[in-house]
């Protein structure tokens, strides 16, 4: 009973400290969470440092992705299943309490205006893998909206369900920070000089 009473315990300061903790943090994009039935929406905007066409390509071509996307352990086209669809299997390692976790997401896309790419998770396209959590449910999309002839702002919308042991209301408000962050890589990304090129060869499985 001692030693359950103490794990309990210790379970109970730990949730409490990531919970003081996000408040607190600054958040170099800002997010807004919209309560939905289900996971939570979460909303951004970012400006970015580039025409749209190029900003299009930092999202779809995979050596940019996996050079921006935090946390990204592996990416996979699957197949193309439709004209302007790619499904795509990604591998992420997101930390304490997500873990390990994986997802089956098909992306199409809207040449608009304005262009717009929507997520849909396909949870069931591919077995489970061996040492990851698989991501039941996820949406959202990247709306793009070309400000200037250098410059496009960027919509971007997402709801996701973890799966496993962690609760909804947990991922949510670690989702949070979670998107900050990855608005704020796009961001740095695209102001970088390294993004203007990429080689890209969907053939080979280490570009992937």
């Amino acid at each position: 009973m001692f030693y359950r009473a103490h794990w309990r315990l210790t379970t109970l300061l730990l949730l409490a400290s990531l919970m003081l903790s996000l408040p607190g943090r600054a958040l170099a994009v800002e997010v807004e969470r919209v309560t939905r039935d289900g996971p939570d929406e979460l909303r951004a905007t970012v400006l970015l440092a580039a025409p749209e066409a190029r900003v299009l390509a930092l999202l779809e071509q995979p050596c940019h992705l996996l050079e921006w996307v935090p946390k990204l352990r592996s990416l996979t086209i699957l197949e193309k299943p439709g004209e302007n669809q790619t499904l795509v299997y990604m591998a992420t390692e997101l930390g304490w309490p997500m873990s390990l976790r994986d997802s089956v997401t098909l992306f199409t896309r809207s040449d608009g205006p304005p262009v717009t790419l929507t997520m849909q998770s396909r949870p069931d396209s591919v077995p489970a893998v061996d040492g990851y959590q698989r991501i039941p449910f996820s949406e959202g999309s990247w709306t793009l909206y070309a400000e200037q002839a250098d410059t496009t702002r960027v919509d971007y919308v997402q709801r996701v369900e973890p799966g496993g042991q962690v609760s909804q209301w947990l991922s949510d408000r670690i989702g949070m920070a979670e998107v900050a962050d990855l608005l704020q890589a796009l961001r740095d990304y695209a102001a970088g000089s390294q993004s203007n090129t990429c080689v890209d060869d969907t053939s080979d499985p280490g570009l992937r």
